[in-house]
């Protein structure tokens, strides 16, 4: 799979961004992912699209996280299991 995260500042509540997490280019479609902050897995505020078909066979996904503005030394990252991994994927900050 291939992983794009981006933040993404919401207009109507300046204290809140959102980031957004495209995976795509996966084949089979079944696929777990997983946002954290620090060690701590979130699961509130947590949106995701249906799984998508591509024309040629593969995948793809969104999924959204409602956070608040970054702050110093707190960090949030995800993380993607697939059958076509040999262990769980977290892109590079």
């Amino acid at each position: 799979p291939s992983i794009y995260i981006l933040l993404v500042p919401l207009s109507f509540q300046p204290s809140s961004s959102c980031l957004l997490w495209s995976v795509m280019d996966f084949y089979l479609a079944k696929i777990q992912l997983r946002w954290f902050q620090g060690q701590q897995e979130l699961s509130g505020h947590v949106v995701a699209t249906d799984v998508v078909p591509n024309r040629d066979w593969k995948h793809q996904l969104l999924v959204m996280l409602e956070t608040t503005t970054p702050r110093h030394g707190v960090t949030s990252s995800c993380q993607v299991e697939h059958s076509s991994l040999e262990q769980p994927l977290s892109p590079a900050p």
